[in-house]
């Protein structure tokens, strides 16, 4: 019988490409996966870099923005009597207007002459009690402002705004108001030396006909308010009193 031929045998070369070639790709998955992985850090690492960036480059816009300069319109000097029982009494002032802008002032320079009829009346309605204190002349500079406000917003169109100087205060304010206050301890006066002591609470009181005394409500406590400001939009922002005599 013929012998089969020997089988022949793979160089030993291709055996080994044919073992490493499986290995080869089972790591494609993983390279797939750390370029994947390093493509999103790479952009969150932009994203940060870049957003600070522009929040840095934002404030220095903000901060090389020029404040605008404030806007003042000078009020001639009024002279007027006083609302008084006690004799004649009068007021001699001057104020200044802080407008909002250019226009606002060239409007109050137009209409000078109903500001100023404006503040007369007002003028002529107050007391020397009522303006001879610090408080009393800051309540009149809001009276002020507000009265000649109103003329500018008319002349602009706008609805004008009524009239309030109490306003009620934040809660911010209100409560660091309240914690400033010294406390008080709640202590019965002590008797004084030789008096008689007083009767213990403890002790029932002896019957009397007497009817028993209704007890007392205190009021209800007034919410906390301040004197009212003007609104960023507002023609007239502040009134500086100048001069201010009272005779």
């Amino acid at each position: 019988m013929a012998k089969a031929p020997p089988k022949e045998k793979k160089p030993e070369a291709e055996v080994e490409g044919e073992e490493q070639q499986p290995k080869k790709k089972s790591k494609l998955p993983l390279i797939l996966g750390l370029v994947v992985l390093l493509a999103a850090a790479g952009g969150g690492a932009w994203f940060f870099m870049f957003r600070d960036k522009g929040e840095a480059a934002a404030e220095q816009q903000a901060k090389a923005q020029p404040h605008k300069p404030p806007v003042f319109v000078p009020l001639d000097a009024f002279t007027v009597n006083l609302s008084s029982a006690q004799g004649d009494q009068y007021l001699q002032m001057a104020a200044t207007l802080k407008v909002l802008d250019s226009p606002a002032a060239d409007a109050a320079k137009q209409y000078m002459p109903e500001v100023r009829h404006k503040i007369l009346v007002l003028l002529s309605t107050k007391k020397a009690m009522e303006i001879s204190s610090g408080e009393g002349r800051e309540r009149l500079a809001e009276e002020i402002r507000q009265t000649t406000n109103n003329i500018l917003l008319a002349a602009a169109g706008r609805p004008a705004k009524p009239f309030v100087l109490d306003v009620p205060q934040p809660t911010d304010e209100a409560q660091s108001a309240d914690a400033a206050k010294p406390e008080t301890a709640d202590e019965a006066p002590k008797p004084e030396e030789g008096a008689a002591p007083a009767a213990d609470a403890s002790t029932p009181a002896a019957d009397t006909d007497t009817p028993a005394a209704a007890p007392t409500v205190a009021p209800a406590a007034k919410p906390p308010t301040m004197l009212s400001k003007a609104a960023e939009d507002d023609p007239v922002q502040s009134v500086f009193f100048t001069s201010f005599i009272i005779q």
